[in-house]
Order: structure tokens, then sequence, then C-alpha cells
């Protein structure tokens, strides 16, 4: 009797100065179980955007049971580093692509697999649950800045992220990849998930492939909050004009925004004295003012220094 094949899967992630978080993840991957499924066949691809290749001895002494290849991509800029690792994953069935400061859970890639074939889909993404580090101030864990979205596997989406997700392989062969027009600014991710979407490909969240990121006091404040707020709404915008949006869909973007901001404004004044209450309210103006920053041709160029660290790329109201 002739035995099913095995799945093949390329583990992607992109890296850039993280040592020992990249260290962390690639530990984390040599932890994986699979219940639900046949354990496929797994590669890992690391692309490292440092052209000083810091992370080479990382993944040169990464004890994991699968096959681990590194490059660096010299070319600055994310669009570039995850194409890179699509080119570098060779042909696999599968593309599961993780940031290198996540840890996935031990059951994460059992779990996207096995709501692919449930669901015959096409992406699978899942949430990104934080550990707080214990310097993190109250009113950032009682805000929820980075918590995930609370959806039932199964639930059909628009759009996704990259930081924690699945995609069948066939999806890169029909739809162009991340667009180089995003490489220094981040919202690649966004405008390649709403492309497979219009192309009619079939993208579902599954809530049990988790994987964790920790938040330090470097993100816990509110200067990286509204920034990544900000970014969210400037990176939407751009994502609607390569879409050849009409002079009225710009129109009611730029009302949206001008009322984030408004509505966002007004209602840090009435929180003042709730922290977290103010601080989302903060958080909305500055989505607003991403978008109208970018209504007038600006676009936040987050990867262009080396020390800034963009935010993930969501949804726009």
């Amino acid at each position: 009797m002739q035995t099913a094949k095995r799945l093949r899967v390329a583990i992607c992630a992109g890296t850039f100065r993280r040592e020992e978080p990249l260290g962390a993840l690639l530990a984390a991957t040599a932890r994986l179980e699979f219940s639900k499924i046949p354990a496929p066949e797994i590669q890992i691809v690391i692309v490292d955007n440092d052209a000083r290749a810091r992370a080479e001895s990382v993944c040169r002494t990464a004890q994991v049971p699968w096959p681990l290849k590194y490059v660096v991509e010299p070319r600055r800029g994310i669009s570039y580093v995850r194409n890179r690792a699509l080119a570098e994953a060779g042909p696999v069935d599968f593309v599961a692509f993780i940031d290198d400061d996540e840890v996935p859970s031990p059951g994460w890639l059992d779990e996207l697999l096995s709501a692919q074939a449930h669901f015959s889909a096409d992406v699978i993404s899942g949430p990104v649950v934080p550990r707080y580090a214990p310097d993190v101030p109250d009113w950032v864990r009682d805000g929820k800045f980075f918590e995930p979205p609370l959806l039932r596997t199964g639930t059909l989406r628009n759009v996704c992220a990259t930081n924690n997700v699945l995609v069948r392989s066939r999806v890169f062969s029909k739809v162009p990849a991340f667009d180089d027009a995003f490489a220094l600014s981040g919202a690649e991710d966004s405008d390649f998930f709403l492309r497979v979407a219009e192309a009619g490909y079939k993208i579902v969240w599954c809530e049990d492939a988790v994987v964790f990121e920790t938040i330090t006091r470097r993100r816990a404040n509110m200067p990286w909050i509204l920034r990544r707020e900000y970014q969210t709404g400037n990176g939407w915008v751009f994502c609607e004009a390569g879409r050849g949006n009409s002079v009225r869909v710009r129109v009611m973007r730029c009302a949206k925004a001008w009322a984030h901001v408004a509505i966002g404004l007004f209602g840090a004044l009435l929180w003042t004295m709730n922290r977290p209450a103010a601080a989302r309210s903060l958080r909305r103006a500055a989505l607003g003012m991403g978008m109208i920053a970018a209504l007038a041709g600006f676009k936040f160029l987050s990867y262009q220094g080396a020390a800034v660290e963009a935010p993930r790329s969501a949804k726009a109201g």
C-alpha cells in the first residue's frame, strides 16, 4: 500500500540584530509537536537583513532537528527579506511566517496545518499572545494594547499579518509576492493578503495556533504605542491607494481619518483620570494622523532607521 506523501513546510523568519530572541525562536521550533496531523518535513529559513551577518553564529549553533538555511539579504527592507525567504524555501507545500522575537507554542504548526485541512483554507493566521516583562506598567497591561483579536477558529478574514501565518505555496504562483514599495514602511503583509483575498483565496483564523511575544518596557510605553498606531493608519492608506481607489474613496478615508483624530482627542480629555482609556483614545487619534499624513503623500519609513522597530500590520478602521 502506498504511503501518503508527507507535507513539506518552510518556517521562515526575517531578523535584524536580535540574536537573543532569534535563539529562543529556534530553540522553540525544536519543541514542536504533532498530534492532529502527521509530522511534516520541516525546514527553517532565516533571512538576516544585517549585512554584517550578526545572526550567523546563532543559526550555526542552534540545536534544531530540522534543516536550517541561513542567508543574508543586504538590501534594507522587509519586503526584500520576505521575498528572499520565499526564494530560499524552494519547492514546499506551505510557508509559515513567524517573527524573530516570537516563540511558537509546541502545537503551533500542528494547529495551523490541521485548520488548513479542516477548512480547505489557503491562508491560516493565528494569535500572537503577549508575555509581559515584570517591569511593564499596569496601565499597559490593563489597556490590552498588545492583545490579539478574539476570533473563533474558522472565522473568515480579508487581511492578516505575517507574524503568525501559514500560506499554501500555490498562492505565491498566482499572486505577486510582497511589494518592494513597502520595503521601508511596512504594511507589505497587509497589502499582500488583501491581494490574496481579492484573488479569491480563503483566509481563515485559528485561535489555537498560538505564538508568544515578550513585551518589554522598550515597547510598553506611550510613544511606541502611538507610533505603532500611526504607522498602521499610514500604511493602510497606501494599501488602499494600491487598489486604484476613486476620489470618493479618498474623500471617505479623509473624513474617517479626521473623525478618528477628533474622537480620539476628545476621549483623551474625557478620560484624563483613566490612563488606559486615555491611551486608547490617543491611539485612535494617532491612527487618524497616520492616515492624514498618508493622504498628503507622506509615507512613514519605519525600517529606514536601524534602531526603529516596525509595528504589526493590521486592518485600520
